[in-house]
């Protein structure tokens, strides 16, 4: 598995179903707006707007709560898509919505964003090491069912014995969507479609699973 091989996948299978990958992140990001905007108005209403108080008010609480809840649903959903891309199956908006259970899902992000946090705390390096490691953590509660302790195991097992193939394509997507995020951030309609769909098709390429060849 090559960097060249994944990177070849994921654009054959975004420009394949381009409709459905770059609406979605287009609906993503009207969520995320609207959310930001509904919960943060208050803000620029309040007479004491400027304080600190302000800041954490308990409708930006529930907002920050709410922007979690939607964004990790939102990751789920695209890491689904991406596994039924691989199946060999072209997912509508619906599709990527579908799963057997959120609870695992939830769980399992809040516990690595807890892990990557305290690593942030430590030190910016920490967050780089356990954000690769803990890459494939959702991807394997989603597609293997497992535990969200068994993912994380599953995804540390994973990244540690594949470091040679995984961290040079994780480094070259990172710098894809950097790159995306440069071109007025219009180019991350691509970059994280494609970069995703590399990603998971390296998970399968080296777990063994599955991978529908795409058309010459």
């Amino acid at each position: 598995m090559s960097i060249g091989d994944a990177l070849g996948y994921g654009w054959a299978r975004f420009k394949g179903n381009a409709g459905v990958w770059i609406g979605m992140c287009l609906i993503a990001v009207v969520v995320s707006g609207v959310i930001n905007a509904a919960f943060s108005w208050d803000r620029y209403t309040n007479s004491d707007d400027l304080t600190v108080a302000a800041s954490f008010s308990i409708l930006s609480i529930i907002g920050s709560l709410v922007s979690v809840i939607v964004s990790i649903i939102f990751q789920a959903a695209f890491t689904r898509g991406a596994l039924s891309e691989t199946d060999g199956v072209k997912p509508g908006f619906g599709d990527l919505f579908r799963f057997k259970s959120l609870a695992p899902v939830f769980a399992v992000a809040i516990l690595v964003g807890l892990i990557n946090a305290v690593a942030f705390i430590l030190c910016f390096l920490p967050v780089l090491i356990t954000g690769y490691l803990l890459w494939y953590s959702l991807t394997f509660v989603i597609d293997r069912d497992l535990d969200p302790i068994a993912a994380i195991k599953a995804s540390f097992k994973l990244t540690t014995d594949n470091v040679g193939q995984l961290l040079p394509l994780a480094l070259v997507c990172v710098l894809l969507n950097i790159g995306g995020a440069i071109l007025c951030l219009i180019g991350l309609l691509v970059t994280i479609p494609v970069t995703l769909l590399a990603g998971v098709y390296a998970y399968r390429v080296l777990t063994g699973g599955p991978v529908a060849p795409v058309a010459a």
